[in-house]
């Protein structure tokens, strides 16, 4: 009997920990910026690749699907974090334009 193993959903909820841990870190200490937070996504890759790796190495009797749904929410949680982050540096500092 084999197994179906999803990968991406392992992914998806190991990045929407540590993202929002730095969203949520940037709200109090504001010298972590965005700019240091957005160059951590080839994070995103590499733990891609390491749940790949390691559901292969875990066991041979298992089927690969890749979860479409948690790499589309990844990828939309991502754009739309990038949206929220430009919006809050626009009302910081740009706050007679707006």
């Amino acid at each position: 009997m084999t197994r179906i193993y999803r990968v991406g959903s392992l992914t998806l909820g190991c990045l929407l920990v540590v993202f929002g841990s730095l969203f949520l870190a940037h709200m109090f200490y504001p010298s972590l910026s965005y700019e240091f937070i957005y160059r951590l996504w080839p994070f995103i890759f590499v733990l891609l690749g390491l749940e790949v790796l390691g559901s292969r190495l875990r066991s041979e009797k298992v089927q690969f699907v890749y979860d479409k749904g948690s790499i589309f929410l990844l990828i939309l949680l991502t754009f739309f974090s990038m949206a929220l982050a430009f919006l809050d540096t626009a009302f910081q500092y740009h706050k007679f334009y707006l």
